[in-house]
């Protein structure tokens, strides 16, 4: 049977130009056909092998990845997964996430992770996206290309089913193992795979074909979405892609903002909220007209802000104690832990910090209230607190500003101000 070989053929014609595809490689008939076909079309290959240790099985099948490899003189990688049980997550959710972390780990600019998705699994992720109430993003299911922040994830065998595969292997006498949790239908993908897609087929036998049409369908749709949400985009654009202007955005319908911010929020590679908390955003903060000084909404990967007619996407903010402080040798970098930030020599260099002659050490601390300083060009003190609401400094991050001191005097406020000649100011 030529399928695999000729469909490979054509498909990685577009991506000669790339120089490693590393094969996600589970010992699976799945990913050994993959591993297979693609070394028979000689291409720059390596084998990764993800083991997860959930099972006592684990290791046996890592070694038969191993050995199939020597044989075929294929390179392989073997990663190790930990993953720790979240309420939120099925097992089989933080498995994959873990394992496409390490996947992409490997990535470059000019590689590609290549998996083993076949027609079967479009199939089956159209059922359970349906089943979860998903729009045109999860119904589009699986695309065969996906651009990731480094390099692509590449999926060949879309067009081909799990029978096909099985004749392919047999063919090629090809051995694989078989993990014996594909048939514990406690988990949802597995159900629908042995449950419930047999008498779907059985009353509709064109169905997988029928449904990865739709899939395809759902990602025009997808396209035409994200071309939408680019457009709304530039309307409200600031200088940073994190910041959007507000507005822009409040004259959209409650679709169309939705749209974008689902859109921004994948953009900048977080996952998307739930639609509840998308529309909390939309209710509480976009469209609120008596709002708290910087209203936020936050889920698991990120927060939404709105401070000044400004809309801030972020990460979630690390516990920071402002009451801390250190001591720095400024020859040396400083690490400051809660706020995930090491200070540089370099940087007092960049931001004009003037430092009396002979010092090596200045104390770093941070905003407590009632700083005042005399602005270098400026003949009068000002208060910290006025100057960081002129200049529209975000409420969250005044706090987590480093303030240089030498000695009890306030000499830098690193990235904005400058105390001049270090006149003498007070607290």
């Amino acid at each position: 049977m030529s399928f695999p070989n000729s469909l490979l053929q054509r498909f990685f014609s577009d991506y000669h130009h790339l120089a490693k595809f590393y094969v996600a490689y589970s010992g699976g008939l799945d990913s050994t056909v993959l591993l297979h076909a693609m070394h028979m079309q000689k291409l720059p290959l390596q084998a990764i092998h993800v083991n997860h240790h959930l099972q006592k099985e684990c290791d046996s099948w890592q070694k038969h990845c191993e050995t199939v490899c020597k044989q075929w003189g294929i390179s392989i990688s073997i990663k190790h997964a930990e993953i720790q049980k979240v309420s939120q997550k099925s097992l089989e959710d933080l498995a994959r996430d873990a394992r496409y972390e390490l996947l992409e780990e490997m990535l470059d600019s000019n590689s590609a992770i290549v998996t083993a998705h076949h027609q079967d699994d479009v199939a089956e992720t159209i059922l359970l996206q349906l089943l979860r109430g998903s729009g045109p993003a999860g119904l589009a299911a699986m695309p065969e290309v996906k651009k990731l922040t480094t390099g692509f994830h590449l999926r060949p065998m879309l067009n081909i089913s799990r029978k096909e595969l099985l004749s392919y292997a047999n063919e090629h006498e090809l051995y694989w193992v078989d993990d014996p949790s594909n048939d514990e239908c406690n988990f949802d993908r597995n159900y629908l795979r042995n449950e419930v897609l047999p008498k779907i087929f059985k009353r509709w036998p064109a169905a997988q074909k029928t449904l990865a049409r739709s899939a395809e369908l759902q990602a025009q749709t997808l396209s035409c979405l994200n071309d939408l949400a680019r457009i709304d985009l530039r309307e409200s654009a600031t200088d940073e892609s994190y910041i959007l202007e507000l507005p822009s955005l409040q004259a959209l319908s409650d679709e169309r903002l939705s749209n974008v911010l689902r859109y921004w929020i994948q953009s900048h590679n977080m996952r998307r909220p739930s639609r509840k908390i998308l529309q909390q955003v939309i209710s509480d903060i976009v469209r609120k007209q008596e709002i708290e000084t910087s209203p936020m909404q936050s889920w698991k990967e990120g927060e939404i802000r709105r401070f000044q007619n400004r809309l801030y996407l972020m990460q979630p903010l690390s516990i920071h104690d402002p009451s801390q402080e250190f001591r720095w040798k400024i020859d040396q970098p400083l690490l400051i832990q809660s706020l995930n930030r090491t200070l540089l020599p370099q940087e007092l260099t960049q931001h004009h910090v003037a430092i009396p002659e002979g010092t090596n050490e200045l104390m770093v601390r941070f905003r407590q209230g009632g700083e005042r300083l005399k602005l270098v060009g400026q003949n009068q003190h000002r208060s910290l607190k006025n100057l960081l609401n002129e200049a529209g400094v975000p409420p969250w991050e005044r706090s987590r500003i480093p303030l240089l001191y030498h000695g009890d005097q306030l000499i830098s406020v690193l990235g904005y101000w400058n105390v001049d000649h270090f006149c003498e100011t007070s607290s």
